[in-house]
């Protein structure tokens, strides 16, 4: 694997370092790599380019919401802190939308220009030795530093809208006046990440190692960030809701709505650049389209574009594992470590479909068996691939999933009240909930109010709904995407996971293009791109309507319900795949609500995720599911100011020409 070679190479430049004797200050330091060592042959690109790919802003198992792309040691708490726990896809512990970096602590914030010099650095200095390279390689080596220079502001980009644009090696030692770069209009950014893309598509080869960047690589990017930049364009306000602002005034934030259209239009193109790079939508005719949906996350495929691989013989703390199986599942049945630090909600599960857990006249539907609810049918395979329900298996044993028992159930799902203790169904002389993994009540005979309880009854299941948010579920549910089932317990510990992250796949790419193309009026391509998708998902046939109504209105611009089912395949599809924050902020729906009010389920407007509850009714000896908060008691509201996030601080003391972002 490049990857791992490429770090092989800088460890031992580092090593040689480390180890030059102190006590013969005349001597040639060997580890010091001077310009062409480095720059004149293949290997040497290669060891230069190690830290720049290393430090790409990919939101892999390692990226954490309060501290940023993660390059510690130990990568065995991150999950506490994942992406899609401050986006209401899952609850998290702590989790919460005050925890991200971008918000919170302005040390973490993500400024990388020192990764920017380092590129411009190689495009300044490899042309010295462009004789030393044949034709193709010199450009696709170009090619690849305007690649990754694009990757960093695209990471800077969707966070603040314009910085400033540094495309050349700047003198420390200038004067202030010509260092102190002010911010780029929005435009302007987008546009210089676009064209650096280009660059990369045009020069790049067709093909690269494992762990680098090739011309349909780039494209991905260029599909993704020109479709972020088209949104923004097109539902973005900041250009018109705050006129006063300077950051407002000056073009800093907010794309004019007429260049929507220009990059919609890249987006879509290079989607269709994509098409002649052989990518497979895996498994289309599988005939387990649940299994096949699974493994897809587990191993590498003709779906990946660009693949962060991991490895357990990589020398030193080269960060080249994660402990994603280890935090996900609870111990000590499926993993090595107390995990299941974050479960998904029941709001994410029914972007997929209603669950079949009310009757018409609003009473619960009995079950025999928990496993019923997905054992019945019924359910999208791609939802079963993505969450275990209870009574679903992994590692040789069974999740146990039970929030409490009921004496007697004899009225609605809203006479729970979700869940809430003082309503009358809830009384304790009526239900009792778990308090640890398999609680019991004893004979209780002649004492107390739960004296209905038979002796030695199981209050709550093994793996939860129990306590608070770590090692048990608090929804009633566990994530199942990218768990490796090959593992067992032990192996499905902290620091020792090593699957893949899929950064771009062509699943994604299909779903870029019909967003961009229904943008563009192209509705029956989008609705033929959906169909594929939903079809390798197992999904139900989706017939857009021939005239949809508006779903919400933002920035004046009306969002239909055929658009809508778009966006929400994408939330289906990509799901715990760290997009949903990006793309609630870029189609700028984070803080909305439906024409109608009701809240989006896409949105964090006033937001309390709820779960689905696992209920033992005693006298019926049935099992029902009931529509409850989480029981960690985790509540979100978007701020409109958030979606841009702040300057850092230190980085406008620095610099007197930069604005800050409006409203901070």
């Amino acid at each position: 694997m490049i990857m791992k070679k490429i770090k092989y190479i800088l460890l031992s430049g580092l090593a040689a370092l480390a180890l030059v004797s102190c006590n013969d200050l005349t001597l040639q330091p060997k580890g010091i790599l001077d310009d062409a060592t480095l720059l004149g042959n293949t290997t040497g690109v290669q060891t230069y380019l190690v830290s720049l790919y290393m430090y790409l802003p990919i939101e892999d198992f390692n990226y954490e919401i309060n501290n940023g792309y993660y390059r510690g040691g130990n990568a065995w708490d991150v999950s506490k802190n994942y992406l899609p726990t401050i986006t209401g896809e899952a609850v998290g512990w702590p989790g919460g939308i005050n925890n991200a970096a971008g918000f919170s602590d302005d040390n973490k914030k993500y400024w990388p220009y020192d990764k920017i010099r380092d590129v411009n650095t190689l495009l300044e200095k490899l042309p010295d030795y462009k004789a030393n390279y044949d034709d193709a390689t010199f450009n696709g080596l170009i090619g690849e530093a305007h690649f990754l220079r694009a990757f960093y502001y695209f990471g800077m980009a969707k966070r603040y809208g314009g910085v400033p644009i540094i495309d050349h090696v700047m003198d420390p030692t200038a004067p202030a006046d010509t260092l102190n770069v002010p911010r780029a209009t929005e435009y302007d950014t987008w546009k210089f990440i676009h064209d650096d893309l280009q660059f990369a598509m045009d020069n790049m080869p067709a093909t690269s190692d494992p762990g680098r960047a090739n011309k349909y690589v780039a494209a991905a990017l260029m599909s993704r960030a020109m479709l972020y930049a088209g949104t923004i364009a097109k539902y973005g306000s900041y250009t018109t809701s705050t006129p006063n602002e300077p950051a407002a005034i000056a073009g800093n934030v907010g794309i004019p709505i007429t260049q929507a259209q220009y990059f919609f239009t890249e987006a879509y193109n290079a989607c269709t650049f994509i098409d002649g790079g052989n990518y497979q939508l895996v498994g289309e005719n599988a005939a387990d389209k649940e299994q096949n949906y699974v493994d897809i996350f587990l191993q590498d495929n003709q779906e990946d574009i660009f693949v962060k691989h991991y490895s357990s013989s990589a020398p030193g703390n080269m960060e080249l594992y994660h402990s994603y199986d280890g935090a996900t599942s609870p111990s000590p049945d499926f993993s090595n470590w107390p995990g299941s630090e974050w479960v998904p909600t029941l709001e994410t599960i029914e972007l997929f479909q209603k669950m079949p857990i009310e009757n018409a006249d609003g009473t619960p539907v009995r079950f025999d068996t928990r496993e019923e609810l997905w054992q019945q049918g019924g359910l999208e395979p791609r939802l079963l691939a993505n969450v275990f329900f209870p009574g679903m298996e992994l590692r040789g044993s069974t999740f146990s999933i039970l929030r409490g028992i009921y004496r007697t159930y004899t009225g609605t799902m809203d006479d729970a009240q979700l869940g809430a203790a003082n309503a009358p169904i809830n009384v304790q002389n009526n239900r009792a909930v778990g308090g640890g993994k398999n609680q019991t009540f004893g004979d209780k005979t002649g004492s107390g109010v739960d004296q209905w309880i038979p002796s030695n009854t199981v209050i709550s299941g093994t793996h939860g709904v129990w306590g608070g948010p770590e090692n048990n579920t608090v929804t009633g549910l566990f994530v199942r995407k990218y768990v490796d089932y090959n593992l067992t317990p032990i192996m499905a510990a902290a620091n020792s996971c090593y699957h893949p992250w899929k950064v771009f796949r062509y699943a994604e790419i299909l779903l870029n293009k019909a967003e961009a193309a229904y943008e563009l009026g192209k509705t029956d391509e989008a609705t033929a791109l959906i169909a594929r998708i939903r079809n390798r998902a197992g999904a139900t046939v989706w017939t857009p309507k021939t005239s949809p109504v508006a779903v919400y209105i933002v920035n004046n611009q009306t969002v239909d319900e055929n658009l809508e089912f778009i966006r929400e395949e994408r939330e289906r599809e990509l799901l715990f795949e760290n997009h949903r924050w990006w793309d609630i902020r870029r189609w700028r729906i984070a803080d909305q609500a439906r024409l109608d009010g009701s809240t989006l389920t896409l949105s964090l407007r006033q937001f309390k995720p709820t779960g689905l509850m696992p209920y033992f009714v005693n006298n019926e000896n049935k099992y029902i599911f009931i529509r409850e908060y989480n029981t960690d008691g985790k509540t979100y509201n978007f701020v409109p100011q958030w979606y841009y996030e702040s300057i850092p601080q230190v980085e406008l003391n620095n610099n007197p020409t930069l604005v800050q972002n409006p409203i901070y």
